[in-house]
């Protein structure tokens, strides 16, 4: 059978892809190399405990907010249950040395007036923090409706203006307020003198507004997404990966191979590959050598390990993450710093995993995620056995949770982990060559690719294409398609969400 559009890649941005080519009506494919789709989001249950992996919480999920309107438009909401994260302290940031600790509560009525109250001489610098990042989120692509044929620029280069520090300089905020405003970096991986202030306030203003998971996490957004696929005739190949996408002499989409020796047709393709993983599918004569050059060159945001651990105490944390930051001093963002003063973030992923598919509320525990970011890795540099490997991730998992259970021993004994995870690991699920949390980052001065690429039918969609996170990606597919069926019509069935 020959499709109009194959999809490569069933993550997040490559089934909402999917789904939207469907809505338009385009024969559609889609290809993931994994066993099942979404396998980033999917989570896992071990030992009758659930991690959320790689979904711990969402903003932007209240009623008529950016992400509640993206699944709606996706077709998924209906299929979902929310569950809201605990509305005084959904995020806690903790500095044992230096007596600092602040929760963040929902809702940015009562984040603005929490603020206030505690950094009362950064008022006014408060109130024109908050003004700046709804203006400027106004702005970008697909984030606010904006009825067909209003003008608002679909492209991200007008993002790369001030970073984040750079406004942060500007209202004179420095301190403590300074640090908590900075530590949501960690959810999209670039420093804050890195990350463009247009990006940043896409990332937090939904965290802002509501913190959220689905009953179920990441699994249930899995499966909803799936039946998604079914109701609009999508045909999915799991275990199909890429290895090859053919060109014709006259430089069309002819077909692509995959390694299990299935060849299909199509007239166009949208990959939402890595795009260091993208170059080795082309004919290099595809691109240009410069932009060749910068696709290879672009810079990665910062790996991590990631330990998966389970406490019989944890249900005492539902619904809320911690930031424990490094000592005064030290920076937040230091990644070189050993594990047992580096930044680390835990998420109580349980909540979203009770009453979950597979599994009743007495079925599954509650499971600790904890990440910690670490330094810049590259593959093939160091060559280290299976057994010391292992050994490697057995300590790892012990220092993590050493740490853990001193800075909250409300967990008690029984404390155990349950799995780790490095930036080898990330290399391989993220086909990145330096192990990222996140894939390419966006920063400053870098234009990542955009969704139209010079080959007359491939696309390009994914987290490096506009940004990172289940928004990001969502947002990623919204762009894509924007650009084969045109914005105005995108719109117009984001206003039919409405």
């Amino acid at each position: 059978m020959k499709y109009d559009y194959l999809v490569i890649g069933a993550g997040i941005s490559g089934i909402s892809s999917a789904l939207l080519l469907a809505r338009f009506g385009f024969k559609v494919a889609l290809l993931e190399q994994a066993p099942r789709p979404a396998p980033l989001i999917e989570g896992f249950v071990r030992n009758n405990v659930y991690f959320d992996a790689g979904f711990h919480y969402a903003g932007g999920l209240e009623e008529g907010g950016v992400l509640d309107l993206n699944l709606r438009l996706l077709g998924v909401a209906d299929d979902l249950e929310k569950v809201p994260f605990d509305a005084l302290a959904y995020d806690t940031i903790v500095q044992s040395q230096s007596g600092l600790s602040f929760s963040f509560p929902q809702g940015y009525e009562a984040l603005g007036n929490t603020l206030r109250g505690r950094f009362p001489s950064h008022r006014q610098a408060l109130s024109e923090y908050f003004e700046r990042l709804k203006l400027v989120t106004q702005g970008l692509p697909y984030y606010n409706y904006h009825p067909p044929g209003e003008s608002v620029s679909m492209g991200l280069a007008s993002l790369h203006g001030q970073s984040l520090s750079e406004v942060l300089d500007e209202l004179a905020i420095s301190g403590e307020l300074r640090t908590l405003l900075q530590v949501h970096c960690l959810l999209h991986g670039s420093l804050p003198s890195e990350i463009p202030f247009a990006i940043h306030a896409g990332v937090v203003d939904g965290y802002y507004g509501s913190a959220q998971t689905f009953k179920g996490g990441g699994r249930a957004l899995a499966a909803a997404l799936v039946t998604a696929l079914k109701r609009c005739g999508v045909d999915l190949f799991c275990r199909h990966r890429v290895e090859e996408i053919e060109v014709t002499a006259a430089g069309a989409i002819a077909a692509i191979r995959c390694t299990n020796g299935i060849r299909m047709q199509a007239s166009a393709c949208l990959a939402t590959l890595h795009p260091q993983a993208l170059l080795k599918l082309l004919p290099a004569s595809v691109f240009r050598p410069v932009y060749r050059r910068r696709l290879a060159a672009l810079a990665e945001s910062p790996g991590a390990e990631m330990v998966f651990l389970s406490s019989p105490q944890a249900r005492k944390f539902l619904g809320r993450n911690f930031f424990f930051l490094p000592e005064k001093g030290k920076s937040s963002f230091d990644f070189e710093l050993p594990l047992s003063e580096r930044l680390l973030y835990l998420n109580f992923s349980g909540l979203g995993g009770l009453g979950g598919s597979g599994g009743s509320a007495s079925d599954w525990d509650c499971g600790v995620t904890a990440i910690l970011p670490a330094p810049y890795y590259e593959s093939g540099k160091t060559v280290v056995s299976s057994a010391n490997y292992a050994d490697e991730k057995r300590r790892t998992g012990e220092l993590v949770r050493e740490r853990i259970a001193l800075l909250l021993p409300e967990l008690g004994p029984g404390l155990e982990v349950e799995r780790v995870a490095t930036s080898k690991t990330l290399e391989r699920i993220n086909a990145s060559a330096r192990g990222s949390l996140y894939g390419v980052k966006h920063m400053v001065g870098q234009f990542n690719p955009s969704a139209k690429t010079r080959l007359a039918g491939l696309y390009l969609a994914g987290q490096a294409t506009a940004a990172p996170g289940l928004l990001g990606a969502i947002t990623s597919a919204l762009m894509a398609v924007g650009a084969i069926v045109g914005h105005d019509r995108v719109e117009a069935l984001r206003g039919d969400m409405l």
